[in-house]
């Protein structure tokens, strides 16, 4: 396992950290297979079988993010290539390593496919935690490149140390007609990137390599340079550990089958039966 004491490190103080080679290449062609099949299933209107369970979730589907791109969600259990790699790659114990947790589950996946369109890929800054139903420190996404990711094929960037914010922004994606305490404007997560001594790091990475990001840690991606040709394919997962709990409220991401189910107490870390748990730290 490639982590050492400076990922976790990093990770705690920055908000993001690289792990290189944190994935073989069997496994990223393994991955990029999979991805394929679903994006052809999907944008052929055809829902992929499931031929696992990862319990309630989203169905797959395919978006046009408006970022030049393609994303691909909740196709975790349509592809035997992904379980394999939920259950198998060194993935959950990578991510309780670098969090600290003492046991770690899978929540989501999402994969997202920029092709060579220029200005237009460019994703706009966000941060993951402000629509999570869930609270807890370790939340992340685990970040890892299909394909060479090099300054100009749309790296993510990300702002170092804003995973310390002690509040969440209130998303545009959430209703705008609720306020709630603990949520800070848009607009001010916005002019946090835009201010002159923000602490912007690039993040380059070859196939395999993965970057842990903290819920808090705002990002975004550079556009692919003009005149690219090649695509820029990252496959993202979110995690929950041990501190975990559900803690939904009016600004959150309705979740279809969780978010109305029974199991799912408020204030209660996510139940095994749904949410297994895929890692534990060592005696």
């Amino acid at each position: 396992m490639p982590v050492e004491p400076r990922h976790v490190a990093q990770y705690a103080e920055e908000g993001c950290t690289l792990v290189e080679g944190a994935f073989s290449p069997e496994w990223v062609e393994r991955l990029l297979g999979a991805v394929e099949r679903c994006r052809a299933l999907l944008a052929r209107g055809e829902v992929p079988p499931a031929v696992g369970s990862v319990g309630p979730r989203n169905p797959p589907s395919i978006h046009l993010t408006g970022e030049g791109g393609i994303q691909l969600r909740n196709c975790m259990a349509a592809d035997r290539a992904f379980l394999d790699w939920l259950v198998e790659s060194p993935a959950a114990a990578l991510v309780g390593q670098l969090t600290g947790a003492r046991s770690v589950r899978f929540w989501m996946d999402a994969t997202f496919i920029k092709e060579a369109s220029d200005a237009a890929t460019a994703t706009p800054w966000h941060n993951d935690v402000c629509t999570f139903p869930f609270t807890g420190e370790q939340q992340p996404s685990l970040w890892v490149a299909l394909t060479d990711v090099d300054e100009g094929n749309a790296p993510l960037v990300t702002l170092a140390g804003s995973n310390r914010d002690p509040f969440r922004y209130h998303s545009p994606l959430s209703r705008q007609d609720v306020t709630l305490p603990g949520y800070r404007p848009w607009a001010e997560l916005l002019a946090r990137v835009a201010a002159p001594d923000a602490d912007i790091r690039v993040w380059p990475a070859r196939a395999g390599d993965a970057l842990l990001i903290h819920p808090r840690t705002i990002h975004a991606s550079l556009a692919q340079a003009p005149g690219r040709r090649d695509r820029r394919i990252a496959f993202t997962t979110r995690w929950l550990g041990s501190d975990v709990i559900w803690a939904p409220d009016a600004l959150s991401v309705t979740v279809a089958g969780l978010s109305d189910h029974p199991a799912m107490r408020h204030g209660a870390p996510p139940p095994d039966d749904l949410f297994p748990v895929l890692w534990r730290a060592p005696a």
